[in-house]
């Protein structure tokens, strides 16, 4: 039986965690289940993929959950890897010698792929809701689960927005030099070229760095009248800022990784106009957002954010690969996983035969009057 409820009933079990009828007798012995979750836990993303994972868990156990006719409560391990590629592999190594039968993590392509080794290894399913990078589903591990669309996909939209949405006659490519921003500025680049676009001009500015002197130059000489930045939050907000002051008004074209921790309600730094790609269906498209939204924020205050819902779906579609398989034993997850077509609260999940997800929807907003508004959907 599917784990998985009409989102109104969630809703209800979201706000009130009311213990069902299927919930264990206080008598009755209960196997407490490990699932990781390993990320920089101390920035806004890492925070909401962790309270996302926890909002599920609270959600289940309190509905009760049996496997195997033995009654089973759901626990997280966390590990903060500061999205550091040696502590993403330790912390790996940790999660699997604490018996996790799977794990949500970790944040960027490169850390993810840093620790996919060991959990392919141990058999563990690892499932990401923020690494977009292809490579993460080129590595030929089955444990590999992506949640959102890959780079290719988002590449080949972004470069549609550009010359048909945006018109943009100039363009200007920056990329963080970290995979996800190679591949982005890799597949930008060939699918502009394809609709007869062009890069004028191209700069790389390090995932650290607040150093933009070298690409504002760039910007100002090359007379772009479009920036695609392939980065993430909190750097291009950094970037969107120091355009502002300049008083340059070249417009700015974003991939989701950059939206920022207070949207869609509040663009921040974002200048008007701007536009961000991002994974998944719009917030409003979610049946009961408003009650949703509300018990979540009741509960915590980080960033209720698109990642959000693929890190609850993430942990749920774990719970029902167990039911499923009718074992907490991690190696029997994964083809389990590869075979669920699941109806979580981002939308219909389902994988290829390399972990990413077919048929990826997106959703393209633009920065108006203060907050994000739905421009359209995608494909």
């Amino acid at each position: 039986m599917r784990l998985t409820f009409p989102l109104s009933v969630c809703a209800a079990a979201f706000t009130a965690l009311v213990t069902t009828a299927n919930a264990a007798p206080a008598d009755e012995p209960t196997q407490t289940v490990l699932i990781g979750v390993i990320g920089p836990l101390t920035i806004p993303r890492g925070e909401s993929t962790r309270d996302a994972a926890q909002f599920a868990v609270d959600r289940i156990n309190a509905q009760g959950l049996r496997i195997n006719d033995r009654n089973v409560r759901l626990r997280l391990f966390l590990a903060d890897d500061k999205n550091d590629l040696n502590l993403a592999v330790i912390n790996a190594r940790a999660a699997v010698a604490a018996g996790v039968v799977g794990v949500v993590g970790h944040l960027t392509t490169d850390a993810s792929i840093a620790a996919a080794k060991i959990y392919n290894e141990a058999g563990v399913p690892q499932l990401s809701p923020t690494a977009a990078g292809r490579e993460f589903t080129q590595l030929g591990y089955s444990t590999v689960f992506q949640l959102l669309g890959h780079s290719e996909y988002t590449a080949q939209y972004l470069a549609e927005t550009a010359i048909k949405v945006l018109r943009a006659k100039r363009i200007m490519l920056i990329d963080n030099d970290t995979l996800l921003g190679k591949a982005l500025a890799r597949g930008f680049t060939s699918a502009v070229a394809r609709q007869g676009g062009q890069i004028v001009e191209s700069e790389k500015i390090n995932a650290k760095s607040s150093d933009f002197n070298a690409a504002i130059a760039k910007i100002t000489s090359s007379g772009a009248d479009l920036v695609f930045f392939a980065g993430v939050a909190p750097q291009t907000n950094a970037f969107a800022t120091r355009l502002r002051q300049l008083g340059l008004q070249t417009r700015l074209l974003l991939a989701g990784g950059a939206i920022n921790a207070l949207f869609p309600r509040k663009t921040e730094e974002y200048p008007e106009g701007t536009l961000v790609l991002v994974n998944g269906n719009p917030v409003e498209k979610v049946q009961n957002f408003k009650r949703l939204e509300q018990a979540y924020r009741e509960r915590y205050t980080s960033p209720l954010i698109p990642q959000t819902w693929f890190a609850y779906d993430a942990v749920d579609m774990l719970a029902e690969a167990m039911k499923r398989a009718s074992s907490t034993n991690p190696r029997l997850l994964s083809p389990i996983l590869h075979q669920m077509k699941f109806n979580g609260l981002s939308g219909i999940i389902s994988f290829a035969a390399d972990g990413s997800l077919t048929a990826p929807p997106y959703t393209l907003y633009r920065a108006e009057q203060g907050s994000w508004k739905t421009l359209n959907t995608l494909p």
